[in-house]
């Protein structure tokens, strides 16, 4: 226990170190959100993926999945990840390009100072809750290896982020991203040779072919195993979304230039491949085998619903010095991307959103607007219970509220009012239609296939971004009518 809090103090002092070596660095008042716009092939790459190899990802959410589904998982998870960087490959020549920095600012240019504060206000949403869900499973995860209260370990990860991230800015995240993406990397193998340990003491190396996945009655080599509707409607939810993900397109547009930036994404894109797909996938289906469903449900060890078959596989075949080095990776997993989050998140609010203030470009207030949303996360996560609920939503929000109008700044002939009103209708109409559909309040206009997948929530956004963008359409062309008359 004491070694373990030595090991996790220490990478704290470590983090703080490096964002005030960041802070020391930042040459001007924009700085603290472009890092300067000088990165290099590696620090694209493994920023990049240390954004992805974080604990809510590739730790719970992608084994989870695969405990649930089996192989067919990887239709849920790694290929919306793989298609969505492979599409920022292609599009990060037109995207570089532009002179504005953030998304928001993008839209901004081309569309006007509303829609660029709606879609920052979008961003600042969605990050919230990925920022936060990182916060809750880290401190869930990490609790029983320091004996604390799981809330006590919120408070300290958080604090000591928003003490790095303050100071540093987003050259900060770069730097921490790093050598987050070596401990991150090394633990989920070490996890992974811990299944491999367990395996070799169960009768059969990996389960039965006719051993079901537990979410469907089918056998966890089949390839589709969630079912094509799940399948779709997840494609559906996240490609759009992820395409134009705020996080990722930050180190695209802070490359020194257009080549180190494809290079660094090609580097994040062979890390998805390995690291959210091919080692969860082994991990979920070993914990098919070592942790199997019984008739009474899930195993108390691996948590609800199988959210903790890391730190399951950790307690039963890791020894003691092990556990105490693992508990450094896992605080590693959870930083990585929950600074990320939060720099997005503090981005769209003091640079996008207020824009138009003169304190936008004040560096004292975009330090006040980072500490405040460290904290905002940090109170979203005391109240998280549900991952798929949360990463369903958000992602959500992101393609029925960001996609289009990112996607429209290089799209000829839309109209400005249609992109606003897409984005308030997409953003508003998502979050009202998660709450009816949770609730069982559309189960009387859903086909079943759509009440079974739980998020049919995503299509009546999808719907409500198209009605506002005709209104906005419609707005326009009465407007003109009257000025011409």
């Amino acid at each position: 226990m004491l070694s373990a809090w030595v090991a996790v103090i220490l990478y704290f002092l470590i983090t703080i170190a490096i964002g005030w070596y960041s802070f020391r660095k930042q040459k001007t008042q924009i700085d603290h959100w472009t890092g300067g716009r000088e990165l290099g092939v590696m620090d694209v790459g493994l920023s990049l993926s240390a954004g992805f190899m974080s604990v809510s990802w590739s730790c719970v959410y992608a084994v989870q999945l695969f405990y649930w589904y089996g192989i067919g998982a990887f239709w849920i998870i790694t290929f919306p990840w793989l298609i969505s960087l492979a599409l920022i490959y292609r599009l990060s020549t037109k995207y570089r390009g532009l002179k504005a920095f953030s998304q928001p600012e993008m839209v901004g240019d081309k569309f006007g100072s509303k829609s660029r504060k709606v879609v920052a206000l979008s961003l600042a949403i969605v990050f919230l809750v990925w920022g936060g869900a990182e916060i809750y499973v880290a401190a869930s995860l990490l609790s029983a290896e320091l004996n604390i209260n799981t809330k006590a370990v919120m408070i300290l990860i958080t604090v000591v982020i928003g003490i790095y991230l303050t100071f540093g800015g987003f050259r900060a995240v770069i730097a921490t991203d790093k050598l987050q993406y070596v401990l991150v990397a090394v633990y989920i193998i070490v996890v992974a040779i811990l299944a491999i340990k367990g395996l070799k003491k169960t009768p059969g190396f990996l389960p039965d072919a006719f051993i079901t996945s537990t979410k469907t009655s089918v056998s966890w080599i089949s390839i589709f195993s969630p079912g094509i509707t799940i399948i779709l409607l997840t494609l559906i939810a996240y490609l759009p979304g992820w395409i134009y993900e705020a996080d990722l397109w930050l180190r695209v547009q802070a490359a020194r230039d257009v080549s180190t930036a494809r290079k660094g994404v090609f580097i994040g894109a062979l890390n998805g491949l390995i690291f959210v797909g091919i080692i969860p996938m082994f991990i979920g289906v070993s914990a098919l085998e070592l942790y199997p469903v019984t008739d009474g449900g899930y195993s108390q060890i691996i948590g609800f619903e199988g959210d903790a078959i890391f730190s399951a596989l950790i307690q039963d075949y890791a020894p003691a010095w092990l556990r105490m080095l693992l508990s450094v990776g896992l605080v590693a997993a959870a930083m990585s991307t929950i600074d990320t989050c939060v720099n997005v998140m503090g981005l769209s609010i003091a640079y996008d959103y207020f824009h138009d203030k003169k304190q936008s470009t004040n560096v004292s207030f975009q330090k006040l607007i980072t500490s405040l949303s460290v904290f905002a996360a940090l109170l979203f996560a005391m109240f998280i219970d549900s991952l798929w609920d949360i990463f369903y939503l958000s992602s959500g929000i992101l393609s029925t509220a960001v996609a289009f109008p990112v996607a429209s700044v290089f799209i000829k002939r839309v109209n400005p009012k249609g992109i606003f009103y897409s984005s308030v209708f997409g953003l508003t109409g998502t979050i009202i239609f998660y709450f009816l559909e949770s609730r069982g309040l559309l189960n009387f206009i859903e086909p079943d296939w759509l009440i079974k997948s739980s998020v049919g929530f995503i299509l009546w956004g999808f719907f409500s971004a198209a009605v506002g963008y005709m209104f906005g359409k419609l707005q326009s062309r009465s407007q003109n009518i009257s000025h011409s008359e």
